[in-house]
């Protein structure tokens, strides 16, 4: 079961990645890149949730920024699949450096455990897509937030 659960909650990691990767499609901020990312650890909370730090590996030639406030519904074939969020991510200026990134995912009502185990058995993103938010700041305050709807995750990691 285990097994499984790491395997959509993959998924959902690559929704989380994608996401900074679609921060870094903003003109200013085009030469960031995730250059690795990695699950730390995990757990399950009940049958319907899991936790996870991430490792998550960022070039970043400019300016520091923090992302906030991201979440996110992991849609399968159209339907809500699961939510998401993760903590604050704070970017430090001109540096390659690799973050610690908490971050939880709980299977939406409709969505049975054994569901989520026989899709993740497939080990495919093929139907998975994301509406995704995020707040992003500068360090002097500016800031904005992104809202990215139905993105493709096997396009978006198939383009990496």
């Amino acid at each position: 079961m285990r097994k499984h659960s790491l395997k959509i909650f993959l998924a959902l990691i690559t929704a989380i990645m994608l996401t900074f990767q679609g921060c870094a499609s903003l003109k200013k901020v085009k030469d960031i890149n995730i250059t690795s990312i990695g699950v730390e650890s995990y757990s399950l909370s009940g049958l319907r949730a899991i936790d996870a730090v991430l490792a998550v590996g960022i070039d970043n030639p400019t300016f520091a920024f923090k992302v906030t406030g991201l979440n996110g519904i992991l849609k399968y074939k159209g339907e809500d699949f699961a939510f998401y969020s993760a903590d604050t991510l704070k970017v430090d200026k001109k540096c390659v450096k690799v973050y610690d990134l908490p971050c939880s995912a709980t299977l939406s009502e409709g969505v049975s455990l054994m569901r989520a185990m026989r899709i993740a058995q497939e080990g495919s993103l093929k139907g998975f897509t994301t509406d995704v938010e995020a707040k992003v700041k500068l360090r002097n305050g500016a800031g904005t937030t992104l809202k990215f709807k139905d993105l493709d995750l096997q396009k978006m990691a198939e383009s990496r």
